[in-house]
């Protein structure tokens, strides 16, 4: 990892380990003061959970996109997948142009290596964006998490929080591979037709000697890292620079994976929600929430949808924009 990328993961470990406040130590429960009016309880983690629970994680998520109240969320999701998908090779192509334009950024991904064999560690810039998004960034925070929570004399939420990423990585790993292998679609760099073709179930000898041929659908470094963002900013709402960092990070983690043609845009929106609705279910499931101003009954989530529609090089683009 370069050292950009391990400074950002620290000032993300430290930052949440100091801003911290412990109300109350004992066996059972670690209550932390989010502010005046919130308080967070996290009990003492136990390390089978989070192997214990990625079934539990699965059904949950199918659960949240079959509640009629979620499936406005359900239509977003696939419905912006299939308004982008006839327009995925042209904009891969102009990804291509204008990454080449910005210096490095449509380079393959290369990395070091040792002995022989290859490291973690990047050569290039697309090969350091790519690695955001990789299972091993999630692995290293979660164990910077584990760390601060032992130095801190067994934090709980510090501790829950390594938990939980690795148990994020499982589970959306189980969700991201059987859709990849239900939808079959090639990979841009793989494409034998435009927009890339789609080979439904494939084998399992197809599928694992010639990968980038129907792995496109939907993006597992995308999900990974949406869940990653999610789980941490879920036990850290105090630290307010998390979620539009982290999130806007997201944004430079797809437009390299476009421009390197490694995925497809219409791979974007079912990764995002699936990773957000994981990483919010594996997060909330550990907290132990004391708000003073809200009613502990079911709240519905309030949001408005603008569509617009432009026109971009004789092409008709369809926009929607969400506000919560």
């Amino acid at each position: 990892m370069r050292p950009k990328q391990l400074c950002l993961a620290f000032l993300v470990i430290t930052t949440a380990s100091f801003s911290q406040v412990k109300d109350s130590i004992n066996s059972e429960v670690q209550q932390f003061k989010i502010n005046d009016n919130v308080t967070f309880g996290f009990k003492k983690p136990r390390t089978m959970d989070m192997f214990r629970y990625i079934p539990k994680d699965i059904v949950a998520l199918g659960k949240f996109a079959i509640q009629k109240e979620n499936l406005k969320w359900d239509a977003l999701a696939v419905g912006s997948t299939l308004v982008i998908i006839p327009f995925d090779q042209k904009i891969t192509n102009e990804a291509d142009v204008f990454g080449g334009k910005l210096g490095l950024w449509n380079e393959d991904a290369h990395y070091k290596k040792a002995f022989g064999l290859l490291t973690i560690v990047p050569q290039n810039i697309p090969s350091a964006v790519y690695y955001i998004g990789n299972g091993g960034t999630t692995l290293l925070l979660s164990g910077m998490f584990w760390g601060i929570g032992k130095i801190g004399k067994d934090d709980y939420r510090a501790l829950n929080t390594s938990n939980e990423l690795v148990e994020a990585l499982f589970s959306v790993g189980v969700v991201d591979q059987t859709i990849k292998r239900v939808t079959g679609r090639e990979s841009p760099n793989q494409a034998t037709v435009s927009n890339g073709a789609w080979n439904p179930f494939p084998s399992f000898h197809a599928f694992q000697s010639h990968t980038p041929n129907y792995d496109a659908m939907p993006s597992g470094h995308m999900a990974t890292y949406i869940a990653t963002v999610t789980i941490i900013a879920t036990n850290y709402p105090e630290i307010k620079w998390i979620k539009p960092v982290g999130y806007s990070v997201a944004g430079v983690l797809a437009f390299n994976m476009v421009s390197g043609k490694v995925h497809w845009t219409s791979d974007y929106p079912v990764a995002i929600f699936m990773g957000y609705v994981m990483g919010k279910t594996i997060a909330n499931r550990r907290i132990i929430k004391d708000d003073k101003n809200i009613n502990l009954g079911k709240k519905k989530t309030a949001f408005r949808t603008n569509y617009s529609f432009n026109r971009y090089n004789n092409i008709n683009v369809a926009g929607a924009t969400i506000t919560f």
